[in-house]
């Protein structure tokens, strides 16, 4: 028998084969299919069709910006049951999602591949929306559903040759996030007058909070919370620990608040450095919070302090006021979207590279411009004094 490591080694070479040469192959076998098979279209009567497939396998943040998409459908189809194929790690994002019937955990990989195929046929989809395609193998999954329509930017895919119902979106590059994908279900006709990002915290996760909060006797506090991150891959989008320091020192001279440091399991070290940078008055919650819980946590906060995160957009989403930290290489892209007033962002002011053609670092933002639109924020008026 085959102990734990050596079947983790094999499912490694599985999965690296499946990334490279597999996938050419597969290519070439859809095109042969394709040829053979030609998915038949036709118009999608909203009262005919009785299910339909969502694709949203990206990360976080793009999953949130998917739900306005999402509902859109909802309302375009309203008596047809929604099956939603969300990244594994993901899926807690559309857990609660009330235009979503059931999720369907999408796993990379050989195994995965065939375990969701089974999935999603099972639900016997009249239509296949793919909203984003992180993953290469998302087009043939819905070429393989069973639905009679496919619906996708042909763009971001090397599998168009599989969308029968294309939505070309020209300007994607150009449009914010949930515009992305507004645009694609446009082609089926479906519209929304609310654009905002859905996320529905689960009183499970309010109770856990609740609990975590009254055992650091926080419960009844003034809260700010102060999204620490760092990305080795996109260190250009970070905020250095010392801006994040003298941040705020400014917010708990001025305000009464008790900061609280949430973050990723990676982004413990920093956060554990700010906070002994700033004293007992911030408390860290870095690597040890679901989405969900961090969810419910910042419904109790007066404000969110992030930069370009998945829980920026999980600050949009539940409706707590939101300082977005901003590199200009894709703050249109990604900042507050839909909620007039509610939310701020602050973005890098200058070019984007520098002399020698390379992104310049969030760290030229300074911590002052950051503390006066946090007092804006907050409605009130920013002291006479650097941070």
């Amino acid at each position: 028998m085959m102990g734990t490591n050596a079947v983790r080694r094999l499912m490694g070479v599985l999965d690296a084969g499946w990334r490279g040469g597999t996938l050419h192959g597969l290519r070439a076998l859809f095109r042969l299919l394709a040829w053979g098979r030609p998915l038949p279209g036709g118009p999608c009567d909203p009262t005919r069709v009785r299910a339909l497939v969502i694709f949203s396998t990206a990360g976080i943040g793009d999953t949130l910006s998917d739900t306005p998409a999402i509902r859109a459908l909802r309302e375009r189809f309203a008596a047809a049951s929604f099956v939603a194929v969300v990244h594994r790690r993901r899926q807690e994002v559309l857990e609660h999602n009330p235009h979503i019937d059931r999720l369907i955990p999408h796993r990379k990989g050989p195994a995965g591949f065939f375990r969701s195929l089974c999935a999603v046929r099972a639900a016997h989809p009249d239509v296949a929306v793919v909203l984003r395609v992180n993953d290469p193998e998302i087009l043939p999954l819905a070429y393989l559903s069973g639905a009679h329509t496919v619906v996708g930017r042909p763009a971001n895919t090397r599998f168009a040759f599989l969308i029968n119902r294309p939505a070309p979106v020209p300007d994607w590059h150009r449009l914010h996030g949930v515009e992305q994908t507004l645009a694609v279900v446009r082609e089926l006709g479906a519209e929304t007058a609310d654009p905002r990002l859905v996320f529905c915290v689960s009183a499970q996760a309010r109770e856990r909070i609740r609990r975590h909060l009254a055992l650091r006797g926080l419960e009844g506090e003034a809260l700010v919370a102060m999204q620490i991150h760092a990305s080795p891959r996109l260190a250009f989008r970070d905020w250095p620990e010392a801006s994040f320091i003298a941040l705020g020192r400014a917010i708990l001279q001025k305000h009464p608040v008790r900061l609280v440091l949430t973050g990723g399991r990676g982004d413990r070290e920093k956060a554990a450095s700010i906070q002994r940078a700033l004293g007992e008055r911030a408390t860290y919650f870095a690597g040890e919070l679901s989405l969900g819980d961090t969810a419910a946590l910042l419904e109790r906060c007066q404000a969110l302090l992030t930069t370009d995160t998945g829980v920026m957009h999980l600050g949009f989403a539940v409706g707590v006021p939101t300082l977005a930290l901003l590199h200009p290489f894709n703050a249109y892209r990604v900042g507050p979207y839909g909620y007039g007033e509610r939310h701020r962002a602050v973005v890098l002011e200058g070019p984007m590279e520098d002399e020698q053609g390379n992104l310049r670092s969030l760290a030229k933002l300074p911590p002052e411009r950051a503390y006066a639109a946090f007092c804006e924020l907050l409605g009130r008026e920013a002291a006479p004094r650097n941070p």
